[in-house]
């Protein structure tokens, strides 16, 4: 499963964030939006995965790394999606609702 951290969307519709461990190529598609969000205190905060919230169809075509262009997202690292397809509109409305403690990914990959 490839998860991307999503931070903001940009007025242009770029996605900025932050991917997890696996690159990300060129060409998965994600297929859903999952919500976390984090609880506890800052000597004991937890991870909890709320699940899937939304279903989109957004297919990567560029990755903008370090102001380069490249194949993948690299694990661990932020960049910049380029998207095409349907629900960043979605993922705009989930991220201007948000509270201080949630969080939203794109996922591509096995459920």
């Amino acid at each position: 499963m490839l998860q991307f951290l999503v931070d903001s969307v940009t007025d242009s519709g770029h996605v900025l964030g932050r991917n997890d461990t696996l690159d990300i190529p060129v060409g998965a598609i994600f297929t859903r939006i999952a919500k976390q969000c984090v609880d506890g205190d800052r000597v004991d905060l937890q991870t909890i995965e709320i699940g899937d919230v939304a279903t989109v169809s957004l297919r990567l075509t560029n990755v903008e790394w370090y102001q380069r262009n490249i194949d993948v997202v690299p694990g661990g690292h932020t960049a910049r999606l380029i998207l095409t397809g349907f629900g960043i509109a979605t993922l705009s409305s989930l991220l201007a609702e948000k509270s201080e403690r949630e969080y939203f990914s794109l996922v591509a990959g096995p459920d």
